[in-house]
C-alpha cells in the first residue's frame, strides 16, 4: 500500500499554506526505503522535510531531531515504531506535519510527546496498534490541528472528550480493524469533513448515520456492493450533510441507481463518485427529479459488461437534476440529448472518448433541451473536426465557456461555415491541431480565445473584425512575427510566449492601441538592427507611468527576453540591447564614413600641392625609369665604341647663361660627366653641320634644353632633325628633353612637328626654379646620362 505522508504534504501545500510556493521550495531530505533502524545522525539544521518512511525504526529517541529545529514535514509511516520519547520533538518548534500511520503505537491516551507540538497542523495516527479511541489530555493542546487521522478497534462515547475543544477540517477514520462502534460516539466531534475508511461490516451503518447527522462534508471509502451506508441514510432522521463523495465502490447499476434516488431526496447538495465500477448492467431505476442538486460528479467510472443499454446510461447522467453535472476520466464514446429542458449549468466531460457527433438525436436532429447550459468541458476527448461540433451545440442558447482543449481538432474551410451559439465568449482551442484557418471558425462574440500549443504560423489579415475580443493566447504556437490587432482592435492581452518570433515589426504593436498586457518572453530574438526599434517601442511602453493609456505590462520581463543571435550578444537581456544610430542607418553610416574621406582626401590633396607632392612623385618616377632603363639598355663594350661624350647638348644662345652657369659644372664638376658643348668641342675648319654630325655620333644621348627661343633658332631645328635621325639608326633611346620653361604646345612652329610628337609621348625634365627640388632633378638627368664609356687612353689605342 502506498504510504499516506506525501499525500498529506500535498494537502497542506495546497489547502494551509499561506503561499505554495514558498513552500515547495523548502528543503527536502528523502530517506523513504532506506531499511533504516534509527533516524540518521548528524541531519543538517536547514532540513525542513524529512522522509523516513519504509523503514524499520523502533523507536525515537530525545537526540534523533536535536539537529533540525526548521523541521516542518515528519513522514515516519510505514515503520515499527513502538516508542516515542517524550522530549522526541523538543527540537522542532516548527513542526507543522507529522505521519506516524501504519505503526506499532499502542495507547492513543499515553503519547506526551504531542505536548511538544504545539504547531502541528495534520496528524495521523491511522493504522496502529491501538485497542481503542480513547484520546488522551495531550490532544487537547493541538490548538492548530486541521486534519487529524485515526484507527483503533473499538469507539465509544468519551473517545473524543479531549478534541472537543478542537475545531478540525477534515477528520479521517480508518474503520478496516475496527470490531465495535457505540452509536453517537462521533457526533460530539467538531469537524467540517469527515472522512470513513469503512470496514465493510454491520456497524458500518452506524458510522453513517452518526456522520451524516455530524459533518457538513462526508467522504466514504470502500464501500460495500449493496452501500448499505446510503440506503439507510435517512434512518436516524437527522443529516446535516450537504457534501457527500463516495469512492472505490464496487456495486451494480440497480443499486446505484436506486442509492442516488434516495440522496436526491435528502438535503445534500453536492454529490460525487470516483473509482466507480458497474456491473449488472439491468433494471435501473429512473431519476426522481423532484429537487435539484448544485453538483454531481462521476470520476473514472467503469462498466464490467460488454452488453448493455448504452443509452440507459447515459440518460441516467445527462438528466441528472444538477446544476453542474461532471462525467470525468471514463471511456465513453457519446453523450445523449436531455429529454426534456435541462437545467444543467454546467457540464464537465472531459478526459472521456467523445467525438465531434456529441449530443445529436439523429442525423438531421440537434440538442435543443440544453439552453440552460453556460460552461461545457469537452477536455481530452477525441474530437477532429471543429465545424460539425459547433452545428451539435448551436442550439445551446446560454452558453458562454466552451473547453475543447487537448483534442484533435482541425478546421479547413472545405468544412463549411461554423455556427457558434450566440453568447461565448470564452474559447478554449488549446493543444489541439489548429493552423491559423481557425481564425476564420470563430464565434462573434468571442471575448477570452485560447489557442496555445497549437501550429498557427501567422494571423490573417482578412479576418473578421471581433470588437469584443479582449484577450487572446497564441503561446506555444509556430507565430514568425507579432500579429496586428486589425481585426481585433480592442484587444487587451495578448501572449505569443515560446514561438519562433526573431524580430518582431513595431508597427504590429502600435495598432495595438488598447492593448495593456503583452507576453513575449521565450522567443529566439535576433539581435540586429531589424530589433533595434521594436526594442526601443517596447522599453517606452513599458517604462510608462502606470495611469498613462498606452502604458505596457511585458509579461516575465526581463528574465524572459534574452538574445539568441549573433554571438556576441548571444543569452544577453533585451533590456540591455542596444546599437547606436549610425550602426542600423545606412545614409548616416554613409556620410560618417564619406564626409572624413572626403575631408581627408581634400586635405592631403591640399597639402601634397602646397608641397609640390606631385611633382617629387613625378621626379622619382623619372629617376626610377631611367635608372631602369639605364640597367636594361646596358650595351657591351663593343657597342660603346667611338662614343666620347656621355651627351651632347642642344640649346638657344639666349639660353647659354644657364648652360655655362648650371648644366655643365654640375655634369662636368659633380658627375664626372662628359658633354659635348659646340663652343668648346667644335672642331674649327669644319662646317657647323659637319660638327653637330659629329658631336651627335660620339654622344651617347642628346640633351635638348627648351625654351621659347629654342623653337626659333634654325640650328636647334638642324640638331634636333640630327638626334632624332641618329636615334632611328641606333635602335635606341638617345633623346633627353630639359624644359627650361614652360613651353605650350601651339607656340611650337609647325615645322617643329618631331619636337610636337616627343613631348606629347614622352616624358620631359623640367627645371625647377626652387634650390629644394633642383636635387632631384640633377639626380634624374645623371641617371639618365650615367654609362661607362671608354677612357681617352683607351680610344687613342
Amino acid at each position: 500500500m502506498k504510504p499516506l505522508g506525501w499525500w498529506l504534504l500535498f494537502v497542506y501545500v495546497t489547502c494551509f499554506h499561506t503561499s505554495p510556493i514558498v513552500a515547495i521550495k523548502r528543503i527536502i531530505v528523502n530517506y523513504s526505503s532506506q531499511n533504516l533502524s534509527s533516524v540518521p545522525p548528524g541531519l543538517e539544521p536547514s532540513t525542513e522535510d524529512l522522509d523516513l518512511s519504509l523503514n524499520r525504526i523502533q523507536a525515537l529517541s530525545a537526540k534523533d531531531f536535536g539537529t533540525t529545529p526548521r523541521l516542518h514535514f515528519l513522514n515516519l509511516s510505514w515503520n515499527i515504531l513502538e516508542n516515542i520519547d517524550t522530549d522526541a520533538f523538543n527540537s522542532t518548534p516548527a513542526l507543522e506535519i507529522l505521519d506516524l500511520s501504519h505503526n506499532r503505537l499502542q495507547n492513543l491516551s499515553n503519547q506526551p510527546y504531542l505536548l511538544k507540538t504545539g504547531r502541528l497542523q495534520l496528524l495521523d495516527l491511522s493504522s496502529n496498534l491501538f485497542s481503542i479511541m480513547a484520546l488522551g489530555r495531550e490532544f487537547s493542546n493541538l490548538k492548530h490541528l486541521q486534519w487529524l487521522g485515526l484507527s483503533a478497534k473499538s469507539i465509544s462515547n468519551q473517545d473524543f472528550t479531549y478534541i472537543t475543544n478542537l475545531t478540525l477540517k477534515t477528520l479521517f477514520i480508518n474503520a478496516h480493524n475496527l470490531q465495535t462502534y457505540q452509536e453517537n460516539s462521533l457526533t460530539e466531534v467538531r469537524s467540517e469533513k469527515a472522512i470513513i475508511a469503512l470496514s465493510k461490516r454491520d456497524f458500518d451503518i452506524a458510522i453513517a448515520v452518526d456522520v451524516f447527522a455530524a459533518f457538513k462534508e462526508v467522504e466514504f471509502t470502500l464501500v460495500d456492493s449493496e452501500m448499505k451506508v446510503i440506503q439507510q441514510m435517512h434512518r436516524r432522521g437527522i443529516l446535516r450533510t450537504v457534501s457527500l463523495e463516495i469512492s472505490k465502490v464496487e456495486t451494480t447499476w440497480h443499486v446505484l441507481t436506486s442509492c442516488v434516488n434516495t440522496i436526491l431526496q435528502s438535503t445534500i447538495q453536492q454529490l460525487s463518485f470516483s473509482d466507480l465500477t458497474m456491473t449488472k448492467m439491468e433494471n435501473g431505476i429512473p431519476l426522481s427529479t423532484s429537487r435539484m442538486l448544485d453538483s454531481f460528479s462521476t470520476t473514472r467510472a467503469s462498466v464490467t459488461e460488454f452488453i448493455f443499454d448504452q443509452k440507459e446510461l447515459y440518460d441516467f447522467f445527462i438528466n441528472m437534476p444538477a446544476r453542474s453535472v461532471s462525467l470525468t476520466q471514463t471511456p465513453i464514446i457519446f453523450m445523449t440529448c436531455p429529454l426534456t429542458v435541462s437545467q444543467i449549468e454546467v457540464l464537465d466531460l472531459s478526459d472521456c472518448a467523445l467525438t465531434e457527433n456529441v449530443f445529436s438525436v439523429d442525423p438531421n436532429t440537434e440538442c435543443s433541451t440544453l439552453t440552460n447550459l453556460e460552461k461545457l468541458v469537452l477536455k481530452g476527448n477525441n474530437l477532429k473536426l471543429l465545424r460539425p461540433f459547433t452545428s451539435r451545440i448551436h442550439l445551446m442558447d446560454s452558453l458562454q465557456y466552451i473547453d475543447l482543449s487537448q483534442n484533435k481538432l482541425t478546421y479547413s474551410e472545405e468544412q463549411g461555415k461554423c455556427v457558434w451559439p450566440p453568447k461565448v465568449v470564452q474559447l478554449d482551442l488549446s493543444s489541439n491541431g489548429f493552423d491559423q484557418s481557425v481564425f476564420k471558425c470563430l464565434p462573434d462574440s468571442i471575448r477570452i480565445l485560447n489557442l496555445q500549443n497549437n501550429r498557427v504560423t501567422t494571423v490573417p489579415s482578412d479576418l473578421q473584425v471581433l470588437d469584443g475580443l479582449r484577450i487572446l493566447d497564441l503561446m506555444d504556437n509556430r507565430l514568425l512575427d507579432l500579429p496586428t490587432c486589425q481585426a481585433f482592435p480592442n484587444l487587451q492581452k495578448l501572449s505569443v510566449r515560446s514561438n519562433s518570433i526573431h524580430s518582431p515589426l513595431p508597427g504590429a504593436l502600435e495598432t495595438c492601441l488598447h492593448l495593456k498586457d503583452l507576453d513575449l518572453s521565450r522567443n529566439s530574438f535576433i539581435c540586429t538592427c531589424a530589433l533595434r526599434e521594436f526594442t526601443t517601442l517596447i522599453k517606452d511602453r513599458v517604462t510608462r507611468p502606470k495611469g498613462e493609456s498606452l502604458g505596457l505590462t511585458l509579461g516575465h520581463w526581463p528574465e524572459g527576453y534574452r538574445c539568441s543571435y549573433p554571438e556576441s550578444w548571444s543569452h544577453s537581456l533585451l533590456e540591455d540591447f542596444y546599437l547606436p544610430e549610425i550602426s542600423c542607418n545606412a545614409w548616416i553610416l554613409s556620410i560618417t564614413i564619406l564626409i572624413p574621406t572626403i575631408t581627408l582626401i581634400v586635405a592631403v590633396s591640399l597639402l601634397c600641392n602646397h608641397l609640390d607632392v606631385p611633382w617629387y612623385l613625378k621626379m622619382i618616377w623619372k629617376w626610377t625609369r631611367a635608372k631602369h632603363n639605364a640597367i636594361t639598355s646596358q650595351r657591351k663594350m663593343e657597342d660603346l665604341e667611338g662614343l666620347r661624350f656621355h651627351a651632347f647638348v642642344s640649346y638657344s644662345q639666349k639660353n647659354a647663361d644657364w648652360v655655362k652657369s648650371q648644366f655643365l659644372p654640375k655634369l662636368e664638376g659633380d658627375y664626372d660627366l662628359r658633354v659635348c658643348y659646340h663652343e668648346r668641342d667644335f672642331i674649327p675648319g669644319k662646317t657647323i653641320v659637319q660638327n653637330i654630325l659629329r658631336c651627335i655620333e660620339q654622344s651617347r644621348r642628346c640633351v635638348f634644353v627648351l625654351s621659347s627661343h629654342f623653337v626659333q633658332s634654325e640650328w636647334c631645328h638642324y640638331e634636333l632633325y640630327f638626334a632624332n635621325h641618329q636615334r632611328v639608326t641606333r635602335g635606341m633611346d638617345s633623346i633627353i628633353l630639359i624644359l627650361l620653361e614652360p613651353l605650350p604646345l601651339y607656340l611650337i612652329p609647325s615645322k617643329y612637328y618631331q619636337l610636337k610628337a616627343m613631348m606629347s609621348r614622352r616624358t620631359y625634365l623640367e627645371w625647377p626654379p626652387e634650390g629644394v627640388k633642383q636635387k632631384l632633378f640633377w639626380a634624374n638627368l645623371r641617371a639618365a646620362l650615367q654609362a661607362d664609356l671608354p677612357s681617352q687612353s683607351e680610344r687613342e689605342e
